[in-house]
């Protein structure tokens, strides 16, 4: 009897210990309605996608994104940005630590642009989303 409390004992302290290690990392999802292209050359911003409300200070480590564009569509250009820095994207779908350091609970936003020989006409651009992994900062730094 003693040895199955001794052993639980031990399992609660390393499962503790576990969840601590994991306290200082997370992640947020986030997504924008449905954005619209028309004139070609002019950048175009979806809605800022925010991070819940409540979230702990933390740096970003890596950012996914995603979005659908209409099969065929020539030459889009695309920017994920943060209040600080943009990065440009080469595909609808990636991931990528572009924005590493800077802080996880600022709003994020996708840019396009058609390029201005592009005779698509109207554009609409669906399913944007942003996956944001970040940790919080260490105690003391």
């Amino acid at each position: 009897m003693i040895g199955a409390r001794r052993t639980a004992a031990c399992l609660l302290l390393v499962g503790l210990g576990l969840a601590g290690s994991a306290l200082g990392a997370g992640s947020w999802v986030g997504r924008a309605p449905a954005v619209n292209l028309g004139t070609p050359g002019r950048v175009t911003a979806a809605e800022p996608i925010t991070p819940p409300a409540g979230l702990r200070p933390g740096l970003i480590t890596s950012v996914s994104w995603r979005f659908r564009a209409p099969p065929g569509l020539p030459d889009l250009e695309a920017w994920l940005c943060h209040p600080r820095r943009c990065l440009p994207l080469t595909a609808a779908r990636g991931r990528s630590d572009g924005l590493r350091g800077l802080p996880a609970r600022e709003p994020l936003t996708l840019h396009f642009r058609l390029p201005r020989n592009a005779h698509a006409g109207a554009v609409r651009l669906t399913g944007l989303q942003v996956i944001v992994n970040y940790r919080e900062p260490q105690k003391g730094k």
